[in-house]
């Protein structure tokens, strides 16, 4: 048996409420922060009343909203320049993965003269970052707790895969109160996206005990959570489940990786600038199908979520129910189920496939898999 360590350097706060906790947070480090936010909480007043709360503790902040549809290059670069203007020592960042993601590389570049680009080349760097707190709000990031990112590179609008520092995560707060707005079709699809995470850190190569123990429990509340979100709307149960187990899926994957789907829907994103989750709620099944074929007996553990234990079925029955299973709830919420419904076209997608292999967790996937095998899967899933 390998050898196993885990550090813990993240103050994690999970539950309604809890983003009251952020001036006492904020207060430890500075009495002047960057707040990186995503736009869209304006239109919800969320901002308004952080930097309120925030206001009432004499914090100041110097808010940067200005985000592309993903954390491209000139983003974090502008982002970084505002940092250096105003000298905060703190970054906070609240909003879905392209504003947790921007924070982060800045948090990491800001105390230097780096651009971005040098961060995409693999250039390192010796600064200590920022201190940083993320406040996500759309219920899934498989790398909050990882030190790692996806950038945007500008040069080829490939989607690159980041290391910026194991523990640059001071703290974390996730509250479901502020993911309240989201639309039911939005909850679910960041659901589905959550769930495809956790699949993948199943089946890893780097999967552990600890990682199995927690995303074995993060499916649990994910699935939870969606049969909720579905079945009763308006119920703050869903969303706590969602955040409880988005936390879960953080912890695990920090020791484990993700694979394959999560891959290629960054590239698609980054790309194309379709949501990420709309094109895991389309990757899911296929992808559950590919891992079936490596790992049955983790996906065939998963039957009893979506029904009755199985018990006299073999594993590739149980599987096959899974697959089934979440078919039947793609078509209960009537999302998109191939590629081709977001008006890609195949040909373009063969860079996809290069972009996706480049991403340094695929070296974890369950087997050895190649460009060639990577567009095969493109190919079925359009």
């Amino acid at each position: 048996m390998a050898d196993f360590h885990y550090m813990v350097d993240t103050e994690c706060y999970i539950g309604p409420d809890t983003i009251f906790k952020l001036p006492f947070l904020a207060g430890k480090y500075t009495n002047r922060a960057l707040l990186v936010a995503d736009p869209n909480l304006a239109e919800f007043e969320i901002l308004d009343k952080i930097q309120a709360t925030l206001q009432g503790r004499s914090i100041e902040t110097i808010l940067f909203d200005e985000l592309a549809k993903t954390a491209d290059v000139q983003t974090i670069d502008n982002a970084v320049e505002l940092a250096h203007g105003s000298r905060a020592p703190l970054i906070i960042a609240i909003g879905g993965i392209r504003a947790l993601h921007c924070a982060k590389a800045v948090a990491c570049l800001a105390p230097g003269k780096r651009s971005t680009i040098t961060l995409i080349d693999g250039e390192p760097v010796q600064e200590e970052p920022l201190r940083l707190i993320l406040i996500p709000t759309t219920l899934r990031d498989p790398f909050l707790l990882s030190g790692e990112c996806i950038i945007t590179d500008s040069r080829n609008s490939a989607a690159v895969h980041v290391t910026v520092g194991k523990g640059i995560e001071k703290a974390v707060i996730i509250d479901p109160n502020l993911s309240q707005k989201m639309s039911q079709k939005m909850k679910a699809a960041a659901i589905l996206d959550g769930m495809m995470s956790v699949a993948e850190g199943l089946v890893s190569t780097k999967a552990n005990f600890y990682a199995d123990l927690l995303l074995n429990k993060a499916m649990v509340l994910y699935v939870e959570a969606l049969n909720a979100i579905i079945e009763r709307p308006d119920d703050p149960a869903g969303l706590e489940s969602a955040c409880n187990a988005q936390f879960l899926a953080a912890l695990g994957l920090s020791t484990t990786s993700p694979g394959l789907g999560t891959a290629l829907t960054y590239a698609i994103n980054s790309r194309w600038h379709i949501p990420k989750a709309n094109v895991a709620t389309v990757v899911l099944p296929y992808l559950m199908e590919e891992l079936a074929t490596i790992q049955v007996e983790k996906i065939a553990h998963l039957h009893f979520l979506f029904g009755e234990e199985k018990r006299d079925e073999t594993a590739d029955q149980k599987a096959a129910f899974v697959i089934e299973s979440l078919r039947t709830v793609l078509g209960m919420l009537k999302i998109p189920s191939r590629l081709k419904d977001f008006e890609l076209n195949l040909e373009y997608l063969v860079q996809t496939a290069e972009v996706s292999r480049a991403m340094s967790f695929l070296s974890f996937h369950p087997r050895n898999i190649t460009v060639d095998e990577i567009f095969d899967f493109i190919k079925k899933i359009y």
